[in-house]
């Protein structure tokens, strides 16, 4: 199944804004937080092994619900904030290592959305600084108007929080917003903002997610077709 894009200079069409999730949407960093949850638990004497498998293979949670779950798991005594900045000094290293490779079709993608001049958006569960960090690397920093990450909400996916101070920021209704999304949380997430959603099958993702509350399911980035600028 493919995905359309409106075109926004119609007159009968009502969207303003395309909103990306980051995480496995824009670019797949399953082995990056991988390596740096592994880090944290060996630099705190503990096996991330031992971990639930359920937690290991989770989709769109924030970093600092990650860390509280950890805490609570293995009983650290260390403040949050400690062990956030430490684990988030391995993520980045582990990033500054790896070749990043953007999830395919998506950079040709947010190309043609600035061409029809759509206003494009993140709304992540990741932290702020590595969302800028990556996609300036990737060459596509300055297509997005507003970047919305964990940080800035007191609920993570699913809940749709996130989504609707994305659209306060853009000065957007929701019913104005497309989102683009690859797990089920965030799926949820946007359905329930009131935004259309669109979502892309990860075929490497860790756990296969229920992507079924989706307007629109498509296989790949590559399935979503945005018209030429007039």
């Amino acid at each position: 199944m493919r995905a359309e894009i409106p075109d926004p200079s119609r007159a009968d069409v009502n969207t303003r804004a395309v909103i990306f999730d980051f995480d496995e949407t824009i670019i797949d960093l399953e082995p990056q937080h991988t390596a740096a949850h592994d880090a944290l638990c060996r630099a705190m004497h503990a096996d991330y092994a031992q971990m639930p498998e359920s937690f290991r293979t989770s989709s769109g949670l924030r970093i600092i619900d990650d860390i509280r779950e950890m805490r609570a798991h293995f009983g650290w005594r260390e403040p949050e904030a400690d062990l956030f900045a430490m684990r988030q000094r391995f993520f980045d290293d582990a990033c500054a290592r790896a070749e990043l490779v953007p999830m395919p079709g998506v950079v040709e993608i947010i190309r043609a959305l600035s061409a029809l001049e759509m206003t494009l958006a993140i709304t992540s569960s990741a932290v702020r600084s590595s969302i800028e960090m990556i996609l300036t690397r990737l060459g596509i920093r300055d297509a997005f108007a507003v970047i919305v990450d964990g940080s800035e909400v007191a609920h993570g996916k699913p809940d749709p929080e996130g989504y609707l101070v994305t659209a306060r920021k853009l000065g957007v209704a929701p019913s104005e917003c497309i989102v683009i999304e690859d797990s089920h949380v965030g799926v949820v997430a946007a359905k329930r903002a009131g935004m259309f959603c669109i979502a892309v099958r990860n075929p490497r993702a860790q756990t296969i997610q229920d992507l079924s509350a989706a307007d629109v399911i498509v296989d790949s980035m590559r399935d979503v077709i945005v018209p030429a600028p007039r």
